[in-house]
Order: C-alpha cells, then sequence, then structure tokens
C-alpha cells in the first residue's frame, strides 16, 4: 500500500478520449447501519429512498450505467433481490466490509467506467439534470481528477447531496493512499484532504439548486420525518418531489429546516460511544417502558451520533424495533428472558464493557438483588429509567421522567447518585408532536386503555346508557396518537401516555392497576393542578367522570419535550467517566 510520503510523486495523465468517457453512477448501499438500520428501504410517499433515486437516475441523459454497490453481508441480501427487480447490476464485493474505498474501486473497474458517479443512497432527493451537467463537465475536462462544485455569490453550497464525481485513476490512487482505516471507510476522503495531488475541474450548479445549509440525506429518524414532511407537502399542491421544488418549499416556509436541525454531522474520525437500553417490554409489562427508550435512544444518535442496541425478549417488540432499524440482543435483566424460537438469549454481562453507557428501564415493581452493580465487569456508566427501589442506588443517575417522583429512600443517601425529575424531563414521543401540530378534530368522547376485561365491560355499558362515542383498545396500536389527539377523555393506568394526553389537550383519567399507580396518579394531578380524576369502581363511572364530561372543559397546562436536556445529561455522565478515566 502506497504511504503518505509518496504522495508527491508526480500524477499519471488521463488519456484523452475522441470519443465521450463512459459514466457509470454506483449507488453505495449498506443495509447494517449502526444508527438507521435498512434507511435505504424506508418508504417516503409510498416508494423506498432507493426506488426515489434509482428513478432519478434513470432520467439521466449522459449517464451509461446504473450500479448497486454492496458489500457481503446477510443484511445486503435485499440490496440484490432488489437489484434484480429494478434489472441492475448488484456489485456484490467480497472483501472487507468497512474499505468502501476499495469495494467502489473494484466495481468502477468491473463496469468500465471512466467516469465514477459516487451516489449515496441515503439522499432521495438526486437530481437528474445537475447529474447529466457534472458529467458533461468532466467530460469537457480531460486533465482533471474529479469535480468540484463551487459555492454561488452568496456563499452557499449546492443542495444537491450524496453525489460525488471523478475519474477512475482518481478512485484507484485515493484508495491505494489510504493507509489508515477512516481513509478506507469514508467515500474518498483523501480527494478533498490532499487537494494538491488530485486536480480538481471547478463549475457551478443551477442557481435554483443552491440554498442555505440544510441536511438532505437520511440518516436518522428525524432525516426521514424531514422528507415525508416535504414530500407530502407537495404532493398537497401537486408538486413533484425534486430538489429545485423542495427548495422553493423551504423558502416559502423556512420553519420546515427545523424538522431535522438538530442531527449531529458526524466527523471523519470521533469517539465511537454506543449505547445498550435494556427495556422491559411485551406482556405482562406493556409498551410504556419501551415507547419511551425509543424517543430517548432516537434523539440520542440524532444528537449526538450514538447507534443504540436494545435488550429485548418479546418477539411483537423484536419485529418494532427491526422496522424502526434498531439493532437489538436478546435477553433480560433481574430476570429470566422469556422462551423463544429464534433468538440466542444472552446476559448482560456479555455486554455491559463493549458499550459507553448503559441504560435500564424496566417495571417499577422489580428489580436485581443488591450487589447487583459490582457483579458487572468495566466500569460503564449506568443510568436508571424511573425506578426509586433501593437496588437503583447503585446506579449512577436516576431519571424519572416526569413529576410523581417519590422521595427516595435512605439506602439513596449514602451514595453520590444523582436523582433528576420533574415536568421540564418528559419524554414527548415524536409521534405526539406530529398528533398535536395536525390539530385533529376532537369527534370521540372517550379513548379506553385497558386490559381488565372487566373493567372494559363496565365502561362499554356506561358510553351506551350515555351514548357516548368510545374507542377501546386492549393493546398497543401506532393509531393511539392520533386516537388520543380526537378524544376528549383518555381512560388507562397510570403511565407516559398521561401526559402525551395533556399535550394533545385530553383530559387523563386513571384507573389505576396498582397502589403505587394510584399515588402517581394523585401526584400527577395535584402538580398540574388538574381535578382529580381518579377511578376507584365502575359506579365512579357515573359518579365522578360523567360530571367532567358534561362540566366544562378543564384547564391544561403546556408541556414541552423534555429529552434534549436528558440526552445532554447522558452525555455528560459519559464524558465525565471518560474523564475519569484518563486521570487514571
Amino acid at each position: 500500500m502506497m504511504k503518505f510520503s509518496e504522495m508527491n510523486q508526480a500524477r499519471p495523465a488521463h488519456p484523452i478520449h475522441i470519443h465521450p468517457e463512459r459514466a457509470v453512477a454506483f449507488i453505495v448501499a449498506r443495509l447494517s447501519s449502526s444508527r438507521f438500520a435498512a434507511k435505504q428501504l424506508q418508504k417516503i410517499g409510498g416508494r423506498s429512498i432507493l426506488s426515489w433515486i434509482i428513478d432519478s437516475l434513470r432520467q439521466c441523459h449522459k449517464l451509461d450505467e446504473i450500479v448497486i454497490a454492496t458489500v457481503n453481508e446477510a443484511a445486503n441480501i435485499p440490496l440484490r433481490e432488489l437489484a434484480a427487480q429494478e434489472g441492475l447490476p448488484c456489485f456484490w464485493y467480497e472483501g472487507e466490509i468497512d474499505h468502501v474505498t476499495t469495494r467502489l474501486r473494484k466495481a468502477a473497474e468491473k463496469h468500465s467506467a471512466d467516469i465514477c458517479l459516487l451516489i449515496s443512497a441515503d439522499c432521495p432527493l438526486i437530481y437528474a439534470p445537475a447529474i447529466d451537467q457534472l458529467i458533461s463537465e468532466l467530460r469537457a475536462a480531460p486533465e482533471a481528477d474529479h469535480l468540484s462544485i463551487l459555492p454561488n455569490g452568496n456563499g452557499q453550497l449546492p443542495a444537491l447531496e450524496g453525489v460525488q464525481v471523478a475519474r477512475l485513476s482518481a478512485w484507484q490512487r485515493a484508495d491505494d493512499l489510504a493507509d489508515r482505516p477512516e481513509l478506507k471507510e469514508h467515500q474518498f476522503p483523501l480527494i478533498w484532504l490532499k487537494p494538491e495531488l488530485f486536480q480538481a475541474q471547478t463549475c457551478r450548479l443551477a442557481a435554483n439548486l443552491y440554498a442555505p445549509a440544510q441536511r438532505f440525506s437520511v440518516d436518522t429518524h428525524a432525516d426521514l420525518d424531514f422528507m415525508i414532511e416535504l414530500h407530502d407537502r407537495l404532493e398537497k399542491q401537486e408538486r413533484p418531489f425534486n430538489l429545485p421544488e423542495v427548495l422553493n418549499l423551504m423558502k416559502q416556509d423556512p420553519d420546515l429546516a427545523m424538522i431535522n436541525a438538530h442531527v449531529h454531522q458526524r466527523r471523519l474520525v470521533e469517539p465511537d460511544h454506543k449505547a445498550l437500553f435494556i427495556v422491559d417490554c411485551g406482556t405482562p409489562f406493556g409498551c410504556g417502558h419501551l415507547m419511551r427508550s425509543l424517543e430517548l435512544a432516537d434523539q440520542l444518535t440524532e444528537r449526538c451520533g450514538w447507534p443504540v442496541t436494545f435488550m429485548i425478549d418479546d418477539e411483537k417488540t423484536a419485529d418494532l424495533l427491526q422496522k424502526r432499524g434498531r439493532s437489538f440482543v436478546w435477553g433480560a435483566f433481574a430476570r429470566q428472558a422469556k422462551s423463544t424460537r429464534n433468538h440466542v438469549t444472552t446476559h448482560i454481562n456479555e455486554h455491559s464493557s463493549s458499550y459507553s453507557l448503559l441504560l435500564i428501564d424496566i417495571f417499577d415493581q422489580r428489580g436485581p438483588e443488591p450487589g447487583w452493580r459490582k457483579k458487572l465487569p468495566g466500569a460503564t456508566p449506568i443510568s436508571v429509567m424511573d425506578n426509586r427501589r433501593d437496588w437503583a442506588a447503585e446506579a449512577d443517575l436516576i431519571i424519572t421522567p416526569g413529576v410523581t417522583a417519590a422521595p427516595l429512600s435512605p439506602a439513596f443517601s449514602r451514595t453520590k447518585i444523582t436523582h433528576i425529575c420533574g415536568a421540564e424531563n418528559i419524554i414527548l414521543r415524536r409521534e405526539i408532536r406530529r398528533a398535536r401540530a395536525k390539530s385533529y378534530a376532537k369527534n370521540l368522547d372517550l379513548l379506553v386503555y385497558l386490559h381488565d376485561p372487566q373493567k372494559i365491560a363496565s365502561i362499554k355499558k356506561f358510553a351506551t346508557d350515555n351514548q357516548l362515542r368510545c374507542t377501546i383498545l386492549d393493546s398497543f396500536t401506532k393509531e393511539m396518537p392520533r386516537l388520543m389527539a380526537q378524544a376528549h377523555f383518555f381512560i388507562s393506568g397510570f403511565g407516559i401516555s398521561f401526559y402525551e394526553a395533556l399535550v394533545l389537550n385530553t383530559t387523563p383519567v386513571c384507573w389505576p392497576d396498582s397502589n403505587a399507580h394510584r399515588n402517581d396518579a394523585l401526584n400527577f394531578y395535584r402538580h398540574f393542578n388538574l381535578p382529580d380524576c381518579l377511578l376507584a369502581s365502575a359506579a365512579d363511572l357515573e359518579q365522578r367522570l360523567l360530571p367532567l364530561i358534561k362540566g366544562p372543559t378543564p384547564p391544561r397546562p403546556q408541556i414541552s419535550d423534555g429529552t434534549p436536556r436528558l440526552v445532554n445529561r447522558l452525555a455528560r455522565l459519559v464524558a465525565k467517566q471518560i474523564a475519569a478515566e484518563e486521570e487514571r
């Protein structure tokens, strides 16, 4: 492998072609992304991101071939299948998984590319006229190694993202000179880091393709939310989903840029922090722990760039995590994992030292035996979510995302543990934030989320007797935010959904499953100065709930998302541990 010390050698001259050079677009894709797995297959307007890219490239007049370039991993088999469906070649690299430059170089050599277009598979706004212009610009400059697109007169960069154009010889040289992992793992960074070695041909794109800095790639759920919102807005206006129309839309509504403005752009070299979230979910624990931990995980990835893996032991949860692009291991904390046909059960001891952060979000009525922390290898920082039993005192941080925190027991006074709680730390799922923005009509009297058949039967009779519009749920559904936004009252055992109800201008009513839930609900109502909406029996439906339904709507407090504060606190916890290790 050529070293940096050899870089001052003269570059080989490019041959001058009498006929136009063969231009090939290589769509670079892997479905095993640590931050958002299979993001390329996520849907925007009913079509995958990859489909948007392929359709745009097919509109190019200067392009000779389109190739999907991936690597030999089982997760990437769907890419090979998609390529076959689209009638495209798929370059299946058998070498090192992380050697992106070598993979692309070999693909270009196999497909006899003279001009190589690197197309990122997570950028759905590839624009065919701009691609044709770039190919023409490089063909007209036979002495150049690659293209460099200049800013416009206002200093703005082009909004065309995920496109690099270079000659094959530049790719070969950049791959040969890449003698550090980060130079192999990224998309030919040496071409930009060593401009003295690669001759650039400069050009400018059409004026309508420049805009203020904005992310147009999909690396996180916030990026996907952004793209879906752009598409849906344009579709309602019967305008095409393409780059110029998107930029015009953003001029009309600059606030759209805020949807993914918080996403951290990873640098070429930065610390590789990972988090493991251990969560109770499914029967008999419900979905509340998972929903809040998912939002916290999403924002930890978006704001810090940290991949998050979940430890779970529920099949439905596994399916949900896969759909959301989240990785998981099968296991449980302080209990036996549920039996399964398809997963190998692991133990926290096998994982704790592999992560920069552990977060434990388990049912508040259980926990491990004292001394559990000392049994874990390493000194990974540990945060416990919403659990104030004595065992939690062995963690570094307790997060109570709300106002229901009970006083800590004497066990905590003997530790240096930090406890953060309060309304400013409430975790609001993005699904709830989106439902609030849609301003649904209140056309449902009662939304009920309970599991007890007797309670459900009582509510059905109550609704029928009083001619109330009622929807009853006994399991988690993705329609919950919409239904809650449409309801005047929400009846459930106490949980994070009570905060979500307030956000959606819905009155939460508690029919508690336990004394702990009853006490939490009382603290909740008192803190927010709400009427006591506690039910103890079926008789309370008529005696307590009906007067509330017929009476004036109680005032509801304003609640904002506290997840960014929690992400910052977790990042500080990890930074503190790193600093302590460096001091030692």
